[in-house]
């Protein structure tokens, strides 16, 4: 029962991931810059928040539910986070699309840009609540072996897409430089995430104008 709840889990995961977004963007820009190493680090520290985000699904949906007042805060604290990275994003120039090389000393930063890509990714934790309570209907997960199979098949199929965008990007080089050249990937994640910010906005004003109505 474990095994086909990571499996399922693991293929949910890579199915839901493989849509670009800024953790797949910077995988890719971070491979063609740097090296497939590289790539792998964003990999890595993009696909460890699906830990985060899987676990509070399982365990933290009463708890939210039961504390409204800290998810309104973490609501409106989104959007100047979304905002200031989205403008930084937006206006930095793209870098140009060099030749692999070695940077083993920056690996931690390739590592922390994967994770905190990841970790403020707004999309996760709904995904995954939804995901939990879909199985949990058909598949009981209520034991730790079946939380962990849970958590760690939504790692694992996060990592597994990442992955691939590294590897197709390292081994497919030229094809998507031609692919990306004069496609402004910096632009696009900032947008991403001014959208992101926009979307948050309009979002929590409706709650809160609807919470003020009722």
């Amino acid at each position: 029962m474990e095994f086909l709840i990571f499996l399922l889990t693991a293929i949910i995961s890579f199915l839901g991931s493989v849509q670009l977004g800024s953790v797949n963007l910077a995988v890719i820009q971070t491979t063609l810059n740097k090296n497939f190493s590289a790539g792998v680090s964003v990999a890595i520290g993009g696909s460890l928040p699906e830990i985060i985000y899987s676990a509070l699904a399982l365990e933290g949906l009463l708890f939210i539910q039961q504390n409204q007042s800290l998810l309104d805060t973490l609501n409106l604290l989104m959007i100047p986070v979304f905002l200031v990275i989205g403008l930084f994003y937006f206006f930095q120039k793209n870098p140009e699309v060099a030749a692999p090389v070695s940077a083993p000393d920056s690996q931690k930063a390739d590592f922390l840009k994967g994770f905190v890509l990841g970790i403020i990714n707004p999309q996760v934790l709904p995904f995954w609540f939804f995901i939990a309570v879909y199985l949990n209907k058909h598949i009981a997960i209520n034991s730790f072996a079946t939380k962990a199979a849970f958590v760690a098949g939504a790692v694992t199929g996060a990592f597994a897409i990442l992955y691939l965008f590294a590897l197709v990007s390292s081994r497919q080089q030229q094809n998507i430089q031609k692919l990306l050249r004069g496609y402004p990937i910096n632009r696009v994640i900032g947008i991403i995430f001014l959208a992101l910010a926009l979307f948050q906005l309009i979002k929590t004003g409706y709650e809160q104008g609807f919470k003020t109505i009722l």
